[in-house]
C-alpha cells in the first residue's frame, strides 16, 4: 500500500474525511506562497493538493490504497479540475480572497446599487448646477446596531457551523465539483439573533432617508450617467452599493444641441439683411449679441466659435440661420416687384432693395 500522500498531509492510512481535511488545510496555509514567506513553498504546496484530491474522494482513495498512483493515473484530467477546485475553496477559507474565488466573494459581498434620474435645464446644463435630492436606502439599523437581535444576544448559525460559508458538491459527467458560498442563513456572519429585531426582522438593515447634494458638472449630455460611490444600499461584512443618476435634460425651444455644437434661428428683415446690424439672440448662459453682416442671404448661416456646449477641451461652435422676413406693406412689395421686372434692371436684388429703401 503506498503511503506517499498520507505522508505528505502528515496523517496514517485509517484517518477519516475529517482528519484528512484538516491535515490538508494545516499543511496548505503553511506552504501557500501566499500565506507564509519563510515557509512558503510552491512545488510542495502543490504536492500537497494533488495528494488531498486523492484522498479526499472515497474512491479514488480506494484505488490508491490498491495500486498507488498507477491507481489513479487515469483520473488526471479529473483530478487537475478537483484540484483548482480545491485551491479555490482553501483560498476563500484560509486566505480570505485574492483568487477568482475570492473576488467573486467580494462582490457579492458589496451592497445593491441604486438607480435614479433628474432632469436639468439646458442653462444648468450649460453653467453647471447644484442638485440637492432625498434618497431612500438601506442603512445599519438604528435598534439593533446591525446585528439584527432584539435583544443583543446571537447564537451560532446552525447551517454553516459559525463558518459563515457552505460548502456546495455536485457531480457531473467530469467528476465532482466544490464550491464555497456564503451562508444564505446568516448572510456570512456565522452567527444569527437568538431574537429577531423587531425593526429591520433580523437583516441589521433598515430603509432610511439620506439628502444629498450632487454636482452636475457643466456640458454633461443628455442621458449621462454619474456614478456616486458608496451612496447605494450598505452591506454589513462588505462595501456600499453605488448610487447611479441619471441626466436628462429639458427640450429647450429655439435653441437646438448636437453633440457639444448648438443651433439656432434668427428672423432679420430686409433692410437688416442688406445693409448689416447687430442683433441679441437667447444662449444658456445670457443674452448673445452677434453681427449680422451686410449682405446676408436668407437661409445664410453664421457660425460664432466657443459658445457651444462645454467641454474638458473647450466649448463647442454656436450656429446660427438667419430667416428673412419679407415685406409685408402692399406698396412696398409691389415697388419691389416692380423693380425685380424691369428689363433693364442690372443690380441684384438685394442692391435693388437697398435702392429703394
Amino acid at each position: 500500500m503506498s503511503k506517499e500522500y498520507y505522508e505528505l498531509l502528515g496523517v496514517n492510512e485509517n484517518a477519516s474525511q475529517d482528519e484528512i481535511k484538516k491535515a490538508y488545510r494545516k499543511k496548505a496555509k503553511k506552504y501557500h506562497p501566499d500565506s507564509n514567506k519563510d515557509t512558503a513553498n510552491e512545488e510542495k504546496f502543490k504536492k500537497i493538493n494533488k495528494a488531498y484530491d486523492v484522498l479526499s474522494d472515497e474512491d479514488k482513495r480506494k484505488k490508491y490504497d490498491q495500486f498507488g498512483k498507477q491507481g489513479v493515473e487515469g483520473h488526471a484530467g479529473r483530478g487537475q479540475r478537483q484540484a483548482a477546485s480545491n485551491f479555490q475553496d482553501l483560498f476563500e477559507e484560509i486566505f480570505g480572497g485574492g483568487g477568482r474565488g475570492g473576488r467573486r466573494r467580494q462582490r457579492q459581498r458589496k451592497g445593491k446599487d441604486m438607480k435614479m434620474s433628474t432632469t436639468v435645464s439646458l442653462e444648468d446644463a450649460y453653467n453647471g448646477v447644484e442638485k440637492t435630492f432625498e434618497v431612500e436606502r438601506k442603512q445599519q439599523c438604528s435598534e439593533c446596531g446591525g446585528n439584527g437581535s432584539e435583544t443583543g444576544e446571537t447564537k451560532t448559525c446552525t447551517e454553516c457551523d459559525g463558518s459563515g460559508r457552505v460548502r456546495k458538491i455536485e457531480q457531473s459527467i467530469f467528476g465532482r465539483t466544490q464550491t464555497v458560498q456564503e451562508c444564505p442563513k446568516c448572510n456570512g456572519r456565522g452567527k444569527i439573533p437568538e431574537e429577531k429585531c423587531s425593526t429591520c426582522n433580523g437583516e441589521g438593515l433598515e430603509k432610511q432617508k439620506e439628502t444629498l447634494e450632487v454636482d452636475i458638472p457643466k456640458g454633461i449630455r443628455d442621458g449621462q450617467r454619474m456614478k456616486l460611490n458608496g451612496k447605494g444600499h450598505e452591506n454589513r461584512k462588505g462595501r456600499n452599493g453605488d448610487l447611479y443618476l441619471i441626466v436628462k435634460i429639458q427640450t429647450h425651444q429655439k435653441i437646438e444641441r448636437r453633440e457639444h455644437d448648438l443651433y439656432t434661428t434668427l428672423k432679420v428683415g430686409v433692410a437688416d439683411a442688406t445693409l448689416g446690424t447687430k442683433a441679441q439672440i437667447e444662449h444658456p448662459n445670457s443674452k448673445l449679441e452677434i453681427e449680422i453682416p451686410s449682405g446676408t442671404q436668407p437661409g445664410q448661416v453664421l457660425r460664432v466659435n466657443g459658445k457651444g456646449m462645454p467641454t474638458r477641451r473647450g466649448n463647442g461652435d454656436l450656429y446660427i440661420k438667419i430667416d428673412i422676413e419679407t415685406p409685408i406693406n402692399a406698396d412696398g412689395t409691389e415697388k419691389i416687384q416692380e423693380l425685380t421686372k424691369e428689363p433693364e434692371q442690372k443690380k441684384n436684388f438685394f442692391e435693388t432693395v437697398k435702392d429703394f429703401i
